[in-house]
């Protein structure tokens, strides 16, 4: 065994470090020459197989035109897991030297043992050579890696502390009511809320109403004089109500066509559009009369509404 074919070995491992691989370096040598090298390139390869003894290993039959490596030593800074110890005992290496022992993955006396199993062929081996070096490599790594996870983590939190809130946060839930409301305005594009709940006092809509509720006020929006100008209908995710988006309408125009589109919820009869596992992700999950409720109890709310109201 030569030391200087285990330094280059940890030369190697460096370089993957560097290159923010785990740190493995191997090297193949028969007599006094290194013939093959390697270190671990996985992240960047994006290949579980890209580990410095398989590299080493194609590096040496390559240049010798030939896969048989009875003649040569191999010379890794880690422990051979199974896959690599396996590829060395098909490679017919005569002795293997490694430096540090991986105690989770190590396939030469840490977990198992292949090099003393009953196959056709196994090699002799050494295990911590030079291994004080070998493991400070790779402690050393680590303790980079958790330190960048940490440094990243807080740096998050901070940007997320310091992001600036949305306009929708900023409004005091506490003294919300029942009503429609303009929300924000962002060029030709209006959001108003549809509030059918008092925010934290009142019990949320169900799901099975709102979803119905949402099919027949987007159909009606939809199917009106004002089709070009509708952007959106949805739910709140709080369950407390609806945003309608329009573009090109006064907000005269968007509160009547909200009290008409409740209207025509409340009469509702005969199947919801829409209805179906072809049309709806959650087909299953509808309540008509549930939405007919709700529309008819928002229409009394705004039956006696102006634009005046609509400001929070």
């Amino acid at each position: 065994m030569k030391r200087e074919f285990m330094l280059e070995a940890l030369r190697l491992s460096r370089e993957a470090a560097q290159n923010g691989e785990v740190p493995v370096g191997a090297v193949v040598t028969i007599g006094d020459k290194i013939i093959g090298r390697g270190r671990n390139t996985r992240e960047k390869d994006k290949n579980a197989l890209c580990h410095a003894e398989i590299q080493a290993i194609d590096q040496a039959c390559k240049r010798l035109g030939g896969w048989r490596l009875w003649e040569c030593d191999i010379y890794v800074t880690l422990e051979p897991c199974p896959m690599c110890a396996g590829a060395i005992i098909n490679a017919r290496f005569g002795n293997v030297y490694f430096g540090a022992y991986d105690t989770k993955n190590g396939a030469c006396g840490s977990v198992t043992n292949l090099f003393t199993k009953n196959f056709s062929y196994t090699p002799s081996f050494q295990g911590g050579i030079m291994q004080e070096e070998c493991s400070l490599v790779l402690k050393e790594f680590f303790e980079s890696l958790r330190k960048r996870k940490e440094t990243k983590k807080n740096t998050s939190l901070k940007e997320t502390a310091n992001m600036e809130k949305i306009a929708s946060f900023t409004v005091d839930h506490t003294k919300l009511l029942r009503g429609m409301y303009i929300s924000r305005i962002d060029g030709d594009v209006v959001t108003y809320d549809i509030r059918t709940r008092k925010p934290n006092v009142e019990e949320v809509m169900k799901n099975g109403a709102i979803h119905t509720l949402e099919h027949l006020f987007a159909t009606f929006v939809r199917n009106s004089k004002f089709k070009d100008n509708i952007i959106y209908f949805g739910p709140m995710g709080c369950r407390t109500g609806f945003y309608f988006l329009t573009t090109g309408m006064t907000h005269g125009e968007a509160l009547a066509l909200t009290q008409d589109a409740l209207g025509f919820i409340e009469s509702f009869e005969g199947d919801v559009p829409g209805v179906s596992a072809v049309e709806c992700g959650n087909y299953r999950d509808h309540d008509l009369e549930g939405a007919k409720k709700e529309a008819a109890a928002q229409k009394e709310i705004l039956k006696s509404w102006t634009t005046a109201d609509m400001i929070y």
